[in-house]
């Protein structure tokens, strides 16, 4: 178990009438598990490969559902069945609760092996039984201990994070690209967690060097942050567009101004200091190119020293303290990304991009937009000529309106451009720039975001004779703005756990936050942990276990939330 050198590789050569002892049989068996981890560790990775969610059970305790995993050096760690445990059984709990900040805790998992079983041995001069077999395992258990920057995972390769503020109240984090070209804008992350109940605020500058404000052109960027005007999520990140100079092989650097740092808690002045640097790689190379050189230019004993010993964190834990005691508040799983993709799973990402576009509903391989191609942001374009009759001609400012028109982009803001059609041609804008006399209508459209439509409306400004009007419209979505709009969206399930007696029925409240059409879906997993109408009333089923209900969006369906039910006579 102790064994962490994996290498050189020697293995038995076999001979006719060779004597094999316990220590040939040993060394068999390390060999194959030396080159078999040896490949896990550089192939594959470090991290969860599947399953191993933790989800709350009650106040104080925890179920950790079967998976594997992989360790720093490579050894497989099986959870072979959902193991539950009480906070305060698993090893470390009272270090971690004692030493650590009483906001949150971590739950790791480590890699273990004991000897089972009992043998006679058969040699005279034996100990009489001997452990007849070694049974692999894993040890669950509880720290306080965050993590260094160079924990390793994926976004490490092309991503640098520094951790510049850390207390048991509040983290901040830098976080750059690692590789850019020169004289380019590119986007500077300020991430912040608070563990508090209170509002916290901060403010201080950070350094530049061949890097500039692309705002302002200044070499400094000032961070102001203040909770109490923002929604209490205790996630934030602020981002700041950079420009690099116009040099090349170069390291431009953030470093943050410790004279300048101010903290308050709930506006009471609290003490700290900040401190690191961020740095970003300036070169001529494509940027893609850069960090893959990156990812194989580390030794292959730098790579395995480096991570020797991290730990392997499942979750983490917040705490709330009641009469003296800690009791679960919520759970994160995986905080840091410690996550091994499969091939299958990189596979499946592959294929599935290719075969229905970045969004459900797209096409495969989309063609470019205008805005695309003169190197703007892209836009979702959709468009139609709408006809509106005008009763065999209409005296002056009288109003007419289309019927309801839906636009096809969904729900939420959309840009709205109209064209009057004439036999001219389409003019958009004021009819009357191009022609002498006065326009004889005005257009105007209304638009309905919670249902993705919109109607046309027109006011004639003359007498008019014709019997209809043609109108072009053309409706425009920003794609950035859309995706941050979707970002924006959170279902909420009130009470956000719970347990209950088999058959029992309890409501579940959906909560959407912005979110313009607030329809819900409601399932059970596995299907046979109960019933649930659309209305949110649950019943449990005969059997006693752990069950997940889940609320999802009938209109974006990538925004769902989840609860554990726990039923139990």
């Amino acid at each position: 178990m102790k064994n962490t050198q994996l290498y050189p590789f020697e293995r038995n050569k076999y001979f006719y009438g060779k004597l094999l002892s316990v220590e040939d049989f040993n060394f068999e068996q390390k060999y194959m598990n030396d080159k078999r981890r040896l490949v896990n560790r550089l192939v594959h990775g470090i991290g969860v490969v599947c399953g191993l969610n933790v989800v709350r059970v009650d106040d104080l305790t925890i179920s950790v559902e079967s998976g594997l995993a992989f360790d720093t050096t490579g050894r497989e760690i099986v959870v072979d069945m959902p193991v539950t445990k009480k906070l305060s059984m698993l090893s470390g709990y009272d270090t971690a609760i004692s030493s650590g900040s009483d906001a949150y805790v971590y739950l790791c998992l480590e890699y273990s092996e004991g000897e089972k079983g009992s043998s006679h041995n058969i040699v005279p001069d034996g100990a009489g039984t001997n452990a007849d077999r070694i049974r692999e395992g894993y040890n669950l258990y509880l720290t306080s201990n965050e993590p260094e920057d160079s924990i390793d995972r994926t976004d490490m390769l092309f991503e640098d994070s520094v951790t510049v503020f850390r207390s048991g109240s509040i983290h901040i984090r830098h976080i750059m690209p690692r590789f850019v070209n020169p004289d380019t804008v590119f986007p500077f992350r300020v991430e912040i967690e608070t563990f508090s109940k209170q509002f916290a605020a901060l403010s201080y500058d950070i350094q530049l060097v061949c890097l500039n404000n692309a705002a302002d052109g200044s070499s400094v960027i000032k961070v102001n942050f203040d909770e109490t005007l923002l929604d209490k999520t205790g996630r934030y990140t602020l981002t700041f567009d950079l420009r690099t100079a116009n040099v090349s092989n170069t390291e431009g650097t953030a470093t943050p101004d410790p004279q300048t740092f101010r903290l308050a808690y709930d506006k009471s002045p609290a003490e700290g200091v900040v401190s690191g640097r961020s740095s970003v790689n300036i070169t001529d190379k494509d940027v893609y190119e850069a960090f893959v050189d990156y990812s194989y230019d580390h030794s292959m004993d730098t790579e395995l020293r480096n991570t020797v010993g991290q730990r392997l964190y499942l979750a983490r834990i917040g705490l709330v303290n009641s009469v003296g005691s800690s009791i679960i508040d919520n759970i994160e799983n995986v905080p840091f990304g410690q996550y091994v993709a499969s091939n299958m799973l990189l596979n499946a990402i592959g294929r599935s991009r290719y075969a229905y576009g970045a969004e459900k509903g797209q096409p495969a391989v989309a063609a470019p937009s205008e805005a695309q191609l003169a190197g703007g942001k892209p836009t979702e374009i959709a468009s139609g000529v709408c006809r509106i009759n005008l009763n065999a001609g209409s005296l002056k400012n009288r109003v007419f309106y289309s019927d309801e028109i839906f636009h096809g982009l969904g729900l939420g803001s959309v840009t709205i451009l109209l064209a009057a059609v004439t036999d001219s041609g389409t003019i958009y804008g004021n009819p009357s720039v191009f022609r002498d006399d006065e326009a004889p209508y005005e257009v105007a459209a209304k638009l309905d975001p919670s249902k993705g439509s919109f109607i046309i409306g027109i006011l004639t400004k003359s007498t008019l004779i014709q019997d209809y009007i043609d109108v072009k419209w053309t409706a425009l979505r920003d794609v950035d703005e859309k995706i941050a709009e979707r970002s924006s969206m959170k279902i909420t399930i009130k009470p956000n756990s719970l347990i209950i007696k088999p058959r029992e029925t309890k409501y579940l409240e959906a909560v959407c936050s912005n979110m313009t059409n607030k329809t819900v879906r409601w399932s059970v997993s596995p299907a046979t942990g109960g019933e649930i109408d659309s209305n949110g009333m649950y019943t449990a089923p005969n059997t006693e276990g752990v069950y997940e209900v889940i609320a999802q969006s009938a209109v974006y369906p990538e925004v769902k939330a989840s609860i554990m039910v726990v039923v139990r006579g």
